[in-house]
């Protein structure tokens, strides 16, 4: 679709959202960032998934990565509360290599794959290099990453703890992972925002799943635009 046509049926369909709702879309997409994203590897269990996918609306990720080696993927809607719908899915066929593949993909788009470890020997989180995109790659909490995993991130860093427990729940590891990472981002001076083109496309998708029968609407915009 043309630009100038996906701006005019943008204008349009803004006709049936309420003020604040424009209002609040506008704040969110201008915290949104494509920097930092999440790899969800071959998750089982809908409540975690579901729990990182709505920290990661939280924190303004736009992109969630889901590999499914052994288990599909699944939704769990009494979790997530509505953030699958804001945020980009990107899922990879059940397969053998569906790890291999989101990699893949992530590398040609410069990001750097990162993964946790309780080696305390490692890099703090905090030490982290952010000087390009980073992807963080979550592995289920029983067996954690995948051997593939292990050996093909760039980065093994450690969460710092100080009791005896060695690890966090998955979705407390996410919180504290974004929650630090978000934070150095904004500080640093890097150019964490989405483009304008970005935004727009954004914008155009959520008025869809805002506004009532918005296939009909943009049809009738589609046609009023050609006259």
């Amino acid at each position: 679709m043309r630009r100038e046509l996906k701006q005019y049926i943008i204008q349009r369909l803004e006709e049936y959202v309420t003020p604040n709702k424009v209002q609040l879309i506008d704040w969110v997409l201008a915290q949104r960032t494509r920097y930092l994203t999440v790899v969800l590897e071959d998750f089982y269990h809908s409540h975690n998934a579901s729990a990182v996918m709505r920290t990661c609306d939280c924190f303004g990720l736009q992109d969630v990565y889901v590999t499914q080696n052994l288990h599909d993927y699944n939704v769990n809607p009494n979790v997530v509360r509505g953030a699958s719908k804001w945020l980009n899915l990107n899922m990879f066929d059940r397969e053998d290599q569906s790890t291999q593949k989101c990699f893949e993909l992530l590398k040609s788009k410069n990001y750097r794959l990162v993964g946790t470890t309780p080696d305390r020997d490692s890099a703090s989180i905090k030490e982290l290099d952010i000087s390009q995109p980073v992807a963080f790659v979550f592995g289920t909490e029983k067996q954690g990453m995948s051997e593939y995993a292990k050996q093909h991130v760039d980065d093994l860093v450690h969460i710092p703890m100080y009791g005896f427990t060695e690890s966090f729940n998955v979705s407390v590891s996410a919180a504290l992972i974004l929650n630090e990472l978000v934070s150095r981002i904004k500080e640093e001076g890097i150019s964490w925002q989405l483009t304008d083109e970005e935004k727009e496309d954004l914008k155009f998708e959520w008025y869809q799943n805002i506004v009532k029968r918005s296939d009909l609407h943009i049809k009738n915009f589609i046609l009023e635009h050609s006259r």
